[in-house]
């Protein structure tokens, strides 16, 4: 799991993922720890959550404007994602 925890993290972000399901802050602090971008495979690997709720987290940190996704040119394509800012 994460070395990173939500004391480690700003007010305002603390804000943010306070509103938002349990397994989201987890994927938030997977990303935060971090040493760079994650896929949905490492995600799904690193926090032992089914793909489906990482999936669903990641939509809802994505439209809280915590996290971005870039495409990865592999084959088969994935995405690769961070903690913004």
């Amino acid at each position: 799991m994460t070395d990173a925890a939500l004391g480690d993290l700003g007010r305002r972000t603390r804000e943010q993922l306070a509103d938002l399901p349990p397994t989201a802050s987890l994927v938030y602090l997977e990303l935060y720890a971090a040493d760079g971008p994650r896929t949905l495979r490492q995600l799904t690997h690193r926090t032992a959550r089914p793909e489906r709720s990482i999936l669903r987290a990641l939509r809802q940190l994505h439209d809280e404007d915590l996290v971005s996704c870039s495409p990865r040119h592999t084959d088969p394509p994935s995405s690769e994602w961070n903690v913004d800012g």
